[in-house]
Order: structure tokens, then sequence, then C-alpha cells
């Protein structure tokens, strides 16, 4: 693990409350949980986030709070697991290429979504919307919208 990988990972505390917003949890597959501090959501904090806490066979699910206001520029997929999309406010289409056809859902508050591994999806805001996500993040492709 690098410098930068053990300053990011922290012990969960109980009695701490965590803004999921800029601290994210990873859970891993044995039931563990880790706070990832000084998390930033770009490529490189993905990328040592990926790198310090899962494996191939143990690829966790990162659990976090992003606001979309906008629709998202990207399509995307997880090839590690099934990703849950749990929408807490506003208002969300997701979209999702499935067996060559184009599935629309759409969400409000206190609904969800499923991304099975490996299906292609993007999202359209309708109203600026709140979500949490558990995504199995290794692996994880973009392409273009």
């Amino acid at each position: 693990m690098t410098d930068i990988e053990e300053q990011m990972v922290t012990n969960t505390q109980v009695g701490d409350g965590i803004r999921l917003t800029n601290t994210p949890v990873h859970f891993a597959a044995g039931g563990g949980a880790t706070t990832i501090g000084d998390f930033t959501f770009d490529p490189a904090g993905f990328g040592a986030y990926i790198s310090a806490l899962t494996t191939g066979e143990d690829p966790g699910r990162l659990v976090f709070v992003e606001h979309s206001a906008e629709p998202w520029g990207m399509w995307e997929c997880h090839p590690a697991g099934d990703e849950m999309v749990i929408v807490i406010s506003g208002v969300a289409e997701f979209i999702q290429e499935v067996d060559g056809a184009v599935v629309r859902t759409r969400a409000t508050a206190g609904q969800a979504i499923l991304n099975p591994a490996g299906v292609w999806h993007t999202a359209d805001v309708e109203e600026p919307s709140d979500a949490i996500y558990l995504t199995p993040c290794p692996g994880t492709n973009h392409r273009s919208r």
C-alpha cells in the first residue's frame, strides 16, 4: 500500500457521523466496513481506493452519496458485480442497455434501481437529485454518451 493509500484508509469509529458525500465507506464481502478519508471523486481517488481495499475475489462495495444536477455525460458499467442506486431526493431517469434494448426507469425519493453486472447505464436528471450508490468499483468502464 502506498503512503497516499495508507492516508486514505481510516478505521470506522462508532459514534462518529459519516458524511457520505465526501467520506465513502467500503464494505468487504466478509462484512467489514472501512471509511475512506481524503477521498476524491476522480480517477486517481477511485484508483487508490481500488488498489488499497479491493481484490478480484472481493471487490466489495463502495457506498457514497452523489448529487446530480444534470444528465450524466457518460455511460458506465461495473463488471465486478451489481450496483444499487437509491434515490433520496429529486427525480432521475436511469437508462440501461439490456440485451440490446434500452430500458428507462424513472426513480424518485425512496426508490431504487439495480444495475446488473456488465450492464451499461447512464442517467438523465429531471429534478436535481441525491442518491446513495452501492458500487463494485474494480474494472468499471466508461464510454462517451
